[in-house]
């Protein structure tokens, strides 16, 4: 029988030497799993963003003049923006809430002709309670950058703005820098344009052609009221001048309405060079 008891105090030291093993790495381990979990997380929050947000509010997040907020920007991590709403929560919970529900008008201080949608299957969005905790910790995934760097915050060019004389002569443009202003926060063109159908399309499709030869087409058109006579100064009125002539099937007041005192005669004349570049 004392073998019986040695075998079994031995089996029980065993046991207790395992599991005081798996416990000492337990930490490290669920260190581990977290880690990864929380990329995967933001991984997947990424590729949310790139589908559903990144046309309104820029691909990093630094917001488009006219169309949407920073998100990528230091006063929504420093806890300003939650002040300035009143929102006494988690910066977590204000995202989730935001994203969630939407917001049907804009916030205090702001004139965004855009609406935030409705995002959460619960308030009958598209998207699945995991994807808005995606899409949150991708969003929280900017904090150290955006309080490191200050944020890229879109602003006002440097130089004369060329204002609503739509027959101002233009500089030569150059289609590169028109294509990056397009792409950037300060132009937010490619938002409406090019990524969504939230304004005409730039590029042609189909039977219809790109931007600058229906510019040269619209100016003989019965149902165009603005007062353009060449394709260039329907372009230049369609930048600063956005509610002279709506095309049929938008609504006027979409368009941001100061690009005439945010763009300079270069700027646009490198806008009108990218357009025609588009087949």
């Amino acid at each position: 029988m004392r073998w019986h008891i040695a075998l079994g105090t031995l089996s029980v030291l065993l046991l207790v030497a395992v599991f005081g093993y798996l416990a000492v790495g337990e930490q490290t381990r669920m260190q581990a799993f977290t880690e990864a979990f929380d990329a995967r997380q933001i991984e997947t929050g990424a590729t949310l963003f790139e589908t559903h947000c990144r046309t309104c509010h820029g691909p990093q997040g630094t917001g488009i003049i006219g169309v949407a907020p920073a998100i990528n920007a230091p006063d929504l991590f420093n806890g300003e923006r939650l002040a300035a709403v009143g929102f006494s929560g988690t910066l977590t919970d204000y995202l989730d809430g935001v994203i969630s529900a939407g917001r049907p008008v804009p916030s205090a201080g702001t004139s965004y002709p855009q609406r935030m949608p409705t995002w959460a299957q619960a308030y009958g969005g598209p998207l699945r309670t995991d994807q808005i905790n995606s899409l949150v910790a991708f969003i929280e995934n900017w904090e150290d950058r955006a309080l490191a760097e200050g944020g890229a915050v879109a602003s006002a060019p440097s130089g004369q703005p060329i204002g609503t004389d739509i027959t101002v002569s233009l500089p030569a443009g150059d289609p590169e820098q028109g294509a990056a202003l397009a792409q950037s926060a300060q132009g937010g063109c490619s938002a409406c344009h090019e990524l969504a159908a939230v304004g005409p399309a730039w590029a042609g499709s189909g039977e219809m052609p790109g931007i600058a030869t229906r510019a040269a087409e619209r100016i003989n058109e019965t149902d165009y009221t603005g007062s353009a006579t060449t394709a260039q100064q329907y372009l230049v009125e369609s930048i600063v001048a956005p509610n002279v002539f709506v095309v049929p099937g938008y609504g006027s007041g979409i368009m941001p309405q100061d690009y005439a005192q945010r763009l300079t005669a270069q700027q646009v004349a490198d806008l009108i060079a990218y357009m025609e570049t588009l087949p």
